[in-house]
């Protein structure tokens, strides 16, 4: 019995991995590229944001002994800190949503393209309204974990966060491009726990070739080698998509 379930599991992954591989046509061309603007323009940003807040912070001086300062002076010291906290906490939130903006156009097209779906305003728009619920959810875990978690393992429940968020968001992003519903949320989440079962092989193959395709990249060291992996990286992660839409697509359909 265990036996035919095996052979059953594995035959039905090599259908879901042979009609991944036959939807590939050249609009994985357009993908790469999406994918790479989308990188390019956010890494953009953030060099931007990062150069700002650095002039900002290069032109505050803190006086050598605040100890010595008056009440007044103490004062006004203390109200131009705040007025710095708030302006680098706006300019964070201001960042965090133009990237969740890019992201809503870039791979809203992406997975669009993947799924064989039609492109639309409103597709877009859609997937924007996803995005901030969706990651406004991730940021409050991760929240969560920064304050709750102890020191010392912050880092690996944070990894853990990371791994999570890639784990459901393939299924979340496949369902949500076909039917463009709120709801597909708790579908999602849904089939990644109760179908874990039928993810966990093919997600830790997906996961493994990415570190051995890191792996080599370490190992293999020369000038401008770190934009050689990540573009490799880029185009794996374009033929994973189509794998990982078909899985959930297929798995939604049981």
């Amino acid at each position: 019995m265990k036996s035919k379930q095996k052979t059953s599991f594995l035959q039905w992954n090599k259908n879901v991995l042979g009609n991944s591989i036959k939807r590939i046509d050249f609009s994985i061309i357009w993908i790469i590229i999406l994918d790479l603007l989308f990188y390019l323009s956010s890494g953009f940003l953030l060099v931007l944001w990062r150069r700002r807040i650095e002039a900002i912070m290069s032109g505050f001086n803190l006086p050598p002994d605040v100890s010595a300062l008056g009440f007044e002076a103490a004062q006004q010291l203390t109200g131009e800190i705040k007025k710095l906290y708030y302006l680098i906490a706006f300019s964070v939130i201001l960042v965090l949503l133009s990237i969740i903006l890019l992201a809503s156009i870039f791979k809203g097209i992406i997975w669009a393209k993947t799924t064989k779906t039609r492109i639309s305003f409103s597709m877009i728009s859609r997937f924007l309204g996803l995005n901030l619920i969706w990651m406004a959810a991730w940021a409050l875990i991760l929240f969560l974990i920064v304050y709750l978690v102890q020191i010392q393992l912050v880092r690996l429940f944070m990894v853990i966060a990371l791994a999570a968020s890639i784990y459901f968001t393939g299924t979340l992003y496949s369902l949500f491009t076909k039917r463009q519903r709120l709801s597909c949320i708790f579908d999602a989440i849904r089939i990644n726990v109760t179908k874990i079962h039928m993810l966990a092989v093919p997600y830790a193959a997906v996961f493994l070739l990415a570190l051995l395709i890191l792996g080599i990249g370490n190992w293999l060291q020369f000038q401008y080698s770190a934009f050689a992996v990540g573009f490799i990286l880029v185009v794996y992660a374009a033929f994973a998509r189509y794998y990982a839409s078909e899985l959930a697509l297929e798995l939604s359909n049981m």
